[in-house]
């Protein structure tokens, strides 16, 4: 049995539909972010993690594209570390499977999603390695959380890396629903001079619910 209302959680009343516990929750803003927000949870801490930055945000967000077709979020660490995040629908690139994630260097770039295949670079295909442990991932998740039990300590993917990958695919909607370039301050964690911005941090929620 559902509890409809439960279900809905925070968000505005609606009257019960099926279609939307069967997944047509999905490109209603009250449920869904599109596939920034969606994809983004799986693979910006990937990102954030290759480039040392699991405790920080990217502080610009550029948008690029409109809801007419694929649209980019062109974002920067204050290092100079650039993040692009792009929603280009839900069949993935080069056949690697959804949740893609390509690492660039100056020497190439190295490109896998959620399959066991991975692509790179012409000059660095002599460097491949056959994928003989990468369905194993969800194997080392468990090992690292049930080692971190034995240990009192953090996992490698813990609540504080989660927070700041979600806080940078919320701070790139924004931006992208806004229409123009945002500058963000991590430590503070509010958009610079844009009040606008800003209050679309949080959205009124409803009763019983609070943040």
């Amino acid at each position: 049995m559902l509890d409809w209302d439960r279900w809905l959680g925070p968000a505005p009343w609606r009257p019960y539909n099926s279609a939307y516990v069967r997944g047509a929750w999905r490109n209603w803003l009250d449920f869904h972010g599109g596939g920034i927000l969606e994809w983004g949870s799986h693979t910006v801490d990937l990102c954030q993690w290759a480039g040392n930055a699991d405790d920080t945000q990217p502080v610009e967000y550029e948008p690029e594209g409109n809801n007419s077709g694929p649209y980019f979020v062109h974002c920067r660490f204050a290092n100079g570390l650039k993040l692009e995040m792009r929603d280009e629908g839900w069949n993935g690139r080069l056949g690697l499977g959804s949740c893609t994630v390509r690492f660039e260097g100056d020497n190439g770039w190295v490109e896998t999603g959620d399959t066991d295949k991975i692509e790179v670079s012409e000059n660095l295909r002599s460097e491949l390695r056959p994928a003989t442990e990468a369905k194993l991932a969800l194997a080392y998740h468990t090992l690292d959380w049930l080692n971190c039990i034995k240990s009192r300590s953090q996992p490698r993917a813990n609540a504080d890396v989660a927070c700041n990958s979600h806080t940078t695919c919320h701070a790139a909607f924004i931006a992208f629903q806004r229409g123009r370039k945002l500058v963000w301050d991590p430590a503070k964690r509010e958009f610079a001079g844009d009040e606008e911005a800003n209050r679309m941090r949080s959205r009124a929620m409803r009763e019983p619910w609070q943040a």
